[in-house]
């Protein structure tokens, strides 16, 4: 029965111009901010019990996970990350074989950091490169090179580290095919074990936005970014990674068991500003507010916590609840979250949460995609087809 920790680092030495995650660039504030996060953690880990988030039916892998993500991970002196993932580990009673991931770019890859990731027990990088492709990188606002990109492999490979993540974005205005498989086969010789593959996507609020809202189509075709996704997705496949979900492929026995865990429904505990997380019915939030999160967990008491976690949602300024899910909720989150993986949706898996059959449930649904081709079942599970993948979004509205 594992247990799954995600941790949410909220700085950066400068947004990029596409990004919408939470993000703050006052790196004054990273000292205080990692006292208050320690505190939350050992706040938690004092008031939860031995099973509270252990997940006994959904969790396929059975391995316990943290996840320190951003934001840059990166950024902060490595002193306070690795004080706080001891602190996550002693509060959470984290299994000595757990997965522990922390996000780290490029420009900030210093090999003092790395090697203490790994004294302090990191076993898993996830490095955000976006591409290898200089002209591609200074359009997406990065701070590194190629040439930087490739150094902090190097380097994370020195300090230990096997299990290697590599982030691309495709879709960019200038990037081609031939260029992605290019910077594939260089991670795949570089020795990078996953690699995660997102289509540019333009959002409201960002500079990409006010910049490409009205000519992305132009630069980008739609048909051109679907040829894109599907010739990456075949590459990958081609020189020995699996595609496990729509956006992340992995060589064999390197799949990354925390993201696995949110395709399968799997609770998970969330530490910092702007983190989310899911215990019970309740799905929750810490507010995108550094300030307002410091203050707070400098002033929490464990019964505030204590309470908040069992369902009272007053009181608590910096936590509040998202969602309160009934289970009509909760089996609509199975196809808009296992959708996304090859697998699909795991129809035993299914009737040993709910004590009903999927598709006694969705029998409209489910037929009316299959029927559009978009859906397959496979003895028990169903999934999207490779023309379903290219109206993903459209078959889970379908569900919801």
């Amino acid at each position: 029965m594992a247990r799954h920790i995600y941790v949410h680092n909220p700085f950066c030495a400068r947004k990029c111009p596409y990004c919408d995650f939470y993000s703050v660039t006052e790196t004054s504030l990273c000292e205080a901010y990692y006292q208050a996060a320690v505190r939350e953690a050992e706040l938690t880990g004092s008031v939860i019990s031995d099973s509270a988030g252990t997940n006994p039916i959904t969790d396929i892998g059975g391995r316990d996970t943290v996840y320190f993500g951003g934001g840059t991970p990166s950024l902060p002196d490595g002193r306070f990350i690795c004080e706080l993932l001891n602190a996550v580990r002693k509060a959470f009673n984290i299994a000595s074989d757990a997965e522990i991931t922390i996000e780290v770019n490029p420009s900030s890859a210093s090999t003092e950091k790395l090697y203490g990731y790994r004294k302090a027990g990191f076993n898993r990088i996830s490095l955000g490169v976006q591409s290898l492709d200089d002209e591609v990188l200074k359009t997406l606002g990065r701070l590194h090179d190629s040439k930087g990109a490739a150094d902090a492999i190097e380097k994370i490979r020195k300090a230990g580290f096997e299990n290697i993540s590599a982030d691309l974005i495709t879709g960019v205005p200038g990037e081609t095919l031939d260029g992605i498989k290019k910077d594939i086969q260089t991670f795949k010789d570089l020795g990078v074990k996953h690699i995660s593959t997102y289509s540019l996507s333009i959002e409201e609020g960002t500079p990409f936005f006010d910049r490409y809202k009205k000519t992305i189509e132009d630069l980008v075709p739609p048909d051109t970014e679907r040829e894109m996704y599907h010739g990456t997705r075949d590459f990958l496949n081609e020189i020995g990674y699996e595609t496990y979900e729509i956006s992340n492929s992995a060589l064999p026995g390197f799949k990354s068991i925390h993201n696995s865990s949110y395709w399968n429904s799997c609770e998970y505990f969330a530490v910092g500003a702007g983190a989310h997380g899911f215990l019970g019915d309740i799905r929750y939030a810490h507010r995108d507010d550094v300030r307002a999160y410091i203050e707070e967990m400098n002033t929490i008491t464990a019964d505030d916590l204590k309470a908040f976690l069992e369902g009272n949602m007053g009181g608590l300024k910096s936590l509040y609840a998202e969602e309160m899910l009934t289970k009509e909720d909760r089996m609509r989150e199975i196809p808009f979250l296992r959708l996304r993986t090859t697998e699909g949706i795991l129809l035993d898996e299914f009737k040993k949460m709910f004590g009903i059959e999927f598709e006694d449930v969705f029998a409209d649904a489910v037929k009316r995609n299959i029927d559009k081709g978009l859906l397959e079942r496979n003895e028990r599970t169903l999934r999207l087809t490779r023309s379903g993948l290219d109206f993903a979004n459209a078959v889970i509205e379908d569900f919801l």
